[in-house]
């Protein structure tokens, strides 16, 4: 059995899935996609199956590629693409398998563009399908009714990519979510319950990857903090790891505000190398936090939270959502007022949307004010009815506001304040081990700043690192990889984001 699995090219104005440009590669993407590797991992020894992969955003599909079955995954802003690639496959005869988060979130529109769908998760859905194929006995739908056992998920086989290709290897320590926000269908793929996997796992797929050429890895988790005790003990392991490489890994995850209070937990993060964690703020207004049932992080002050993060070294990239029932125009001037007082430079701006079946969503139609032929681009766009802004208010604020916060002037403000912010620097490492390819990642970052952008960003380049060495020059590095990333969420805001709206 010879099957084709394809993950579908993520839209052109999808920044959070586009990586860094082409500083350092044109064909370089954020991650991989864990869970079509994951399948291959799954598949029985005794069965004869064969894969072929093939990540759209990296090499091109093969439309006349012999095969028996053709596998396609993806989120919400793929669903169109997935649609063509079936439909393209279809056409030629072969059958094509769906699944994945949009697949399960809308099975009524997956089973229209498949002829087998996966409804949640494939640890023991997949085996089981694999098996009935060779016994000629497969079924349409496939449905996980109940939450599996994580750690019964094998480690990826990432034996069918290749590191150059991405700038972060992904994996996953935990699934399930205990909080139940109105707006968010995370609960609806992965359960409030949250399940997670042995520690021997967690660092022999960690392990796994660095030896694939992982030099970063991101945790996908939800919420990396639920299990306070579990992550204590996760982080420590890390360390102890790390610090018998030559070249120590780096780390990212995403977590929610919580986490700023709790140093404990800040000082491991630091010490484990982790640079980046996201947090879904997504309001500093504890009314909506209330509106949403996400009140219980209201306790959480984030004027305090915030650069409590940023003093161990960790760049806070803060998610925020405009157009609650509770924000009146005001609130696109306070978000800029809060990010320039918390020295937050990297931030990301949605709209609020209500997902198929979410509280939210029923919410809205009971209230009559859902879009219910929406066509937009999910986060950017809203089938929601605004109550203190109008659809144009909320479009132009929130494209204008984001095109700001890029601006090279009011970057580099929020930039050096962040450096300012650092006061822990871990003295558990040192790089025995030269990295020649990092030496050449410096030399085409600065030849990039110096020679192909505009003036402007090109001097607040200079003034951040020069910024940098004053703080301290330990700081030279973080500040060269940070800025590699602004160059990106610059270009999508001043090339992908249209401002030119009617109010």
């Amino acid at each position: 059995m010879k099957i084709y699995l394809i993950n579908p090219k993520n839209p052109e104005n999808f920044w959070a899935m586009r990586g860094s440009l082409n500083i350092i590669s044109k064909h370089k993407i954020l991650m991989q996609n864990t869970a079509l590797l994951t399948l291959i991992a799954l598949t029985p020894k005794d069965l004869d199956v064969e894969y072929l992969y093939c990540d759209e955003n990296i090499t091109p599909i093969d439309w006349d590629l012999e095969c028996d079955l053709v596998g396609i995954t993806g989120f919400t802003l793929q669903f169109e693409r997935m649609g063509q690639i079936s439909a393209g496959f279809r056409e030629k005869g072969r059958p094509v398998a769906v699944g994945g988060i949009h697949a399960t979130i809308n099975p009524e529109k997956a089973e229209t563009i498949c002829d087998h769908l996966f409804i949640g998760e494939a640890e023991y859905t997949w085996p089981q399908f694999l098996r009935d194929w060779f016994q000629g006995q497969t079924k349409k739908v496939y449905e996980q009714k109940t939450f599996v056992d994580i750690r019964d998920s094998p480690p990826p086989d990432l034996s069918y990519i290749k590191a150059e290709n991405y700038h972060y290897f992904s994996l996953q320590t935990s699934r399930g979510c205990p909080n139940n926000c109105e707006f968010c269908d995370v609960v609806r793929v992965t359960g409030r319950r949250y399940r997670n996997k042995s520690i021997d796992q967690i660092m022999l797929e960690a392990k796994k990857a660095r030896a694939f050429g992982a030099e970063t890895i991101f945790f996908s988790d939800d919420n990396f903090v639920v299990n306070r005790k579990f992550t204590i003990a996760l982080l420590q392991e890390i360390i102890n790891w790390n610090r018998t490489l030559d070249r120590p890994l780096s780390f990212s995850t995403q977590a929610t505000i919580m986490i700023g209070a709790d140093e404990e937990i800040l000082k491991l993060l630091a010490d484990a190398r982790f640079s980046v964690v996201f947090l879904g703020l997504e309001t500093i207004n504890k009314d909506c936090l209330e509106e949403v049932n996400k009140g219980q992080m209201a306790q959480y002050d984030p004027f305090q939270v915030i650069p409590r993060i940023s003093r161990y070294g960790i760049m806070p990239f803060i998610g925020m959502i405009v157009g609650f029932d509770h924000d009146s125009p005001a609130v696109f001037e306070e978000i800029e007022d809060f990010f320039v007082k918390t020295a937050s430079p990297f931030v990301s701006i949605s709209i609020l949307n209500a997902p198929n079946h979410t509280p939210l969503y029923e919410r809205m139609k009971r209230e009559g004010r859902l879009v219910e032929d929406f066509q937009g681009f999910w986060h950017q766009t809203t089938n929601i009815i605004p109550k203190q802004l109008t659809p144009g208010q909320l479009d132009f604020g929130q494209k204008q506001l984001f095109k700001k916060l890029y601006e090279p002037e009011h970057f580099e403000r929020r930039m050096i304040g962040w450096l300012k912010n650092v006061q822990y620097f871990p003295d558990l490492y040192s790089m025995r081990k030269k990295n020649l390819f990092r030496t050449v990642l410096m030399m085409k970052v600065l030849f990039h700043f110096t020679f192909r952008v505009p003036s402007s960003v090109r001097i607040m380049f200079w003034n951040i690192l020069r910024e940098s060495w004053r703080v301290n020059p330990r700081l030279i590095s973080r500040a060269v990889s940070h800025l590699v990333q602004y160059w990106h969420y610059y270009d999508f805001t001043h090339n992908h984001v249209d401002i030119k709206l009617n109010q």
